[in-house]
């Protein structure tokens, strides 16, 4: 039986230190900037579960440049980006691909993700599954919102302020 590896690499963007990690199947995690790079090394290995981890430096630069032109405020479409979601279940995965599909600038609420995937009580299991949103810009959970308008979590560190922000950087991209 093969070994399963991943590749990771940790870049700097506007808003501090990020990083990604990719294995054969796609991008596998995605680490919002935190201030230190250290912090992002640990964050990876918290939330791969696997030990065999090596850093390359090379490979997904489109990826990269892509995030880092988002955080200085230029809009950037992640849809086509192939993703590695084989740790999750099918419930899991319809929901991080019908958010993956939210435009930026625009929000969706809990209830109406869960609609949109056939499961219209389940808004509770939505919001569980974006805790653990393991690609969060790409399936870009900061757009989903409670159906009161409010915003309710993020896993990302910084939490509903780092969304807030998120949200703040793509409305007045949109207004422009």
């Amino acid at each position: 039986m093969q070994e399963i590896s991943f590749k990771y690499n940790i870049f700097l963007t506007a808003w501090g230190w990020a990083g990604l990690v990719a294995g054969q199947e796609g991008l596998r995690i995605l680490v919002l900037p935190e201030e230190r790079k250290e912090d992002v090394l640990v964050k990876i290995k918290k939330e791969l579960k696997y030990n065999n981890l090596i850093e390359e430096k090379g490979g997904w630069e489109d990826l990269i440049k892509d995030i880092k032109e988002y955080f200085t405020g230029k809009k950037v479409d992640f849809s086509n980006w192939q993703l590695d979601l084989n740790e999750y279940t099918d419930f899991q995965k319809s929901i991080l691909q019908i958010v993956k599909k939210i435009p930026y600038g625009k929000i969706q609420t809990y209830k109406k993700v869960a609609e949109a995937a056939n499961y219209p009580k389940a808004y509770r299991a939505v919001g569980n599954t974006m805790a653990h949103n393991p690609i969060p810009l790409i399936i870009p959970c900061h757009r989903v919102i409670g159906s009161n308008g409010k915003l309710v979590g993020f896993s990302a560190s910084g939490g509903i302020v780092l969304k807030q922000k998120m949200l703040d950087l793509e409305s007045e991209i949109q207004a422009k």
